[in-house]
């Protein structure tokens, strides 16, 4: 058999493992982090979708398409593409030491167009007192991996109360739904 006739053979094999190959949308995340007296009061989270899904979710729900979200479209996207994450922990991942944190509901949501990028941003209610924020660690992962994060501080260091906690950068290694062990940027925090 000619190489002309292999090609698209080896193609139409080759196919269904490059469909399943993962992730179909980045997102890189920021992470804010809310301060008071006593600890962590919160985290704002802001996400930016890659150019390929902000285009789409921006044309499903732009209704005028004029590249700006009036107050009832973000209504929508916020009823119909992220109240559902809750269930999902809005793919956040926290940790004091060893202890996994549970993460609440947002009690802000926000969306919006730039340079034609989707952008959201919400704040999570996540409480941990000063004794526990040193040597926390903060993530978005997605478990079955059709997502693929990135994970960063806004700021490398916040001086609050007397104290200063600094940021970092750091890498996970997660075990995923079916596509075994991946590493995962997260943002570890210190007290000094």
């Amino acid at each position: 058999m000619s190489r002309r006739r292999l090609a698209p053979l080896a193609l139409f094999i080759l196919l269904p493992s490059l469909v399943q190959a993962h992730p179909h949308m980045w997102i890189d995340g920021t992470i804010e982090l809310r301060l008071d007296n006593s600890g962590l009061s919160g985290l704002t989270a802001t996400w930016v979708f890659d150019e390929f899904n902000s285009a789409e979710m921006i044309f499903m729900f732009d209704d005028d398409l004029n590249g700006k979200l009036s107050p009832a479209e973000v209504d929508r996207i916020r009823n119909e593409a992220f109240a559902h994450l809750v269930q999902l922990d809005y793919f956040m991942i926290a940790f004091a030491g060893e202890d996994r944190l549970r993460i609440p509901e947002a009690n802000s949501f926000d969306a919006r167009i730039e340079r034609g990028r989707l952008i959201y941003e919400f704040t999570v209610p996540l409480r941990l007192p000063w004794n526990r924020l040193d040597d926390a660690v903060i993530a978005f992962f997605d478990v079955s991996y059709f997502i693929d994060f990135l994970s960063e501080a806004a700021r490398d260091r916040y001086a609050h109360a007397g104290r200063t906690l600094h940021l970092r950068s750091d890498t996970l290694r997660l075990a995923s739904q079916g596509w075994g062990t991946i590493q995962v940027p997260a943002v570890r925090t210190a007290i000094r």
